[in-house]
Parts: structure tokens; sequence; C-alpha cells
């Protein structure tokens, strides 16, 4: 495993749900705000997207990428036995060296669909706030088309509108056998990132404080395509609950972390963070869900409820979305406001409710 002093994680997305062929139909933009044939519009395009460079390469271990690394050795058993043969045995060990990787993006061309699109999420968003009572955290709200973008902003939060996001990356792995030789193999490659939303922060040490310390992503990234429309319709909503509401996740996970006697594995570190992922995306998951009614079907009536229960569906497949249910439960007993304010003063007491619902 690579060398780490920095651990990345409480990556928030949002999984495209697959869907049957033949839901996405042509559409002509309506005249004015109406909303009725956005669906239509936020369907794929048989035409093959243009990535541009979204972030310069970071070295940072990405569980996807490796995964895919993995996956590309496992299956090119060719590749495994030379490196066999030039170590002169068959019980090999490896270990990954280094792994860098970036964000591409498919910019939103579209003109019309992207600015119909956009007035959506701003008139959701001040509707959701509304309705919660949280605090606006965007700056903006926009399509971007230039290579590698300027994505932090002091003033608050940039959400950033593209049609397809991918993954770049390079990864360097060390191959070892019985004596000293050693083999170093450089892999390189592209991957479809299947999220049509995703806010992210991260929890490093630092060596200036020696403590654990979160720091923030200043911007978010919302698809405007995908298989199941109502993902992309739902995406800002939920990706302005993540936003308000990580700062109690994160205050969660660091008094863990403070009665570890501040000296915890990164195994330990690792399972406190997935734990509170658990947490966060049931709340924000019970919170869209009551939401749908005022907030999104209300702006387009025809909106098939069998989406939205597509859309639950494969979110059950993630571990992640393990207490959705729960939350949508929990919600759906003690109102939006209530909810929040729980979470908010007390983290410890809402995961209760989600792991002892009785």
């Amino acid at each position: 495993m690579p060398k780490l002093n920095v651990v990345s994680a409480m990556l928030i997305a949002i999984f495209a749900s697959a869907f049957a062929a033949g839901q996405c139909r042509a559409a002509q933009l309506n005249e004015g705000k109406s909303y009725q044939h956005l669906p239509a519009l936020l369907c794929p395009s048989d035409q093959a997207p243009h990535f541009i460079a979204l972030t310069g390469f970071e070295e940072d271990y990405e569980e996807t990428v490796h995964n895919a690394s993995l996956a590309y050795l496992n299956t090119h058993s060719k590749l495994i036995q030379r490196i066999r043969d030039d170590l002169g045995t068959r019980e090999i060990r490896w270990r990954l060296e280094r792994l860098s990787h970036r964000l591409l993006y498919a910019p939103e061309v579209r003109g019309k669909v992207a600015e119909l699109f956009a007035d959506y999420c701003r008139e959701a968003i001040e509707d959701l706030l509304a309705r919660t009572g949280l605090v606006n955290p965007y700056c903006s709200i926009s399509t971007i088309v230039e290579d590698s973008p300027n994505l932090v902003n002091p003033q608050g939060i940039k959400a950033v509108i593209v049609q397809d996001l991918a993954r770049e990356y390079i990864a360097r792995y060390q191959f070892s056998g019985t004596g000293r030789k050693r083999i170093e193999i450089n892999l390189s490659g592209r991957m479809t990132v299947n999220e049509v939303g995703s806010y992210a922060s991260y929890l490093r040490y630092s060596e200036e404080t020696q403590n654990w310390e979160f720091v923030r992503d200043r911007h978010t990234v919302w698809k405007s395509v995908s298989a199941n429309p109502y993902t992309v319709l739902m995406a800002p909503l939920e990706e302005t609950l993540h936003i308000a509401l990580r700062k109690y996740t994160e205050k969660a996970i660091m008094d863990v972390l403070v009665r570890e006697n501040g000296n915890p594995s990164l195994t330990e570190i690792q399972k406190v963070m997935d734990e509170w992922l658990r947490v966060e995306e049931a709340i924000v998951g019970g919170l869209v869900y009551k939401l749908i009614p005022d907030v999104v079907i209300k702006r387009i009536p025809t909106l098939p409820m069998a989406w939205v229960h597509a859309d639950l569906e494969t979110k059950t497949q993630f571990d992640k979305y393990r207490f959705l249910q729960e939350g949508i439960a929990v919600v759906e007993r003690r109102g939006i406001k209530e909810s929040i304010h729980l979470f908010a003063q007390d983290p410890i007491a809402f995961r209760t409710l989600l792991t002892e619902p009785g």
C-alpha cells in the first residue's frame, strides 16, 4: 500500500442510476420558465464527450483508480507472467509506489439547456433554503468551458455545471520476488466518474499543529446528464445539504478522534470516517426525499415516481447508503427543521435513531 501522511476521505457523491433505454425522449424548450421538458433534455447524448482538464494532477490515493489498475493487472495474465519471468520466481509481491490523478470534464455546450438547468438549480435551492432555514453557501452557479478553471472563491462555494466527468490517472506499481531485483510498471488511463454531484472535505494531519484538521473543497460539480434524469434534478438539493451539514459531521468525527487519545491508526480513522459518512448520507437522503414533492415535483409535475424509486434502489447497492431508509423514516417522523436541529446539536443522538430506531 502507498505511504500516506494524508488521509483523504469523506467524498460525498451521488451515483447515477442505470435506467432503461427509451425513457429519454427528444424535447423542445418551452418559452418562459417552464421546466416541464427539462428531464428529457438531461438525457445522455449519442455524441462522445470532449473532455477538458478540470483540475491538475494530484498525488493522492484514490480507491476507484487503484481498483481499476488492479482489475487491469488481474485481466492481463501475460503481463504478470513476464514479470514473473523477469524476477525469476513464480511467487511475487507488489506494492503501490505512487498514484496521481486529475478530473476531466465535458462542458455543457448546449446553451439553452445549460441556462434552463442553471435556472432550475437556483430556483430549487432557493426553495430548499426557505424550507430548511439554512444559509446559501454559493457564490455562483454556472457552467464552465475553459481549461483548468479557477474553482476557488473566498466568498463562497462555486457550483459548476458540466455535462460529464472522467478521471485520468497514472499509477506506479513495484513488483518483487525472493531476490533483490525490483520491477516498476506505470499504468495510465481514463475512467468515467459515475457521480452526478460531488462535494468533498479531507481529513489531513498538520505537521505544523501536530493535529488532524479538515480541509474543504471550495467547489461542487453537478452533471447535467444522466440515464435517470431525476438524479440530475435532485443532485443540487443533495449537495447543498451536504455542504450545509458537513461541519456537524466533521465535529462528530473530531470528537471521536479526540476520545481515541489523539493518536488513532489510519485504519481506525477510515472506520470513523465511513461510519459518519453513512450518517450524513442518511439525513441528507431523508431530507431530500421529504422535499421532493414541494421542490422538484412542484416544478415538474409529470416526473415519474418510478425514477425516484429507481434512484433509491440504486443507492441500496452501496454501503455508504446503509441507513438511507432509516434516515427517510426519521425525517418523516420528526420533520425537516427538527431533524436538522437534532443533527446540528447532537449528531450522536441522530445516529442512535438510525441504528436503534425502536
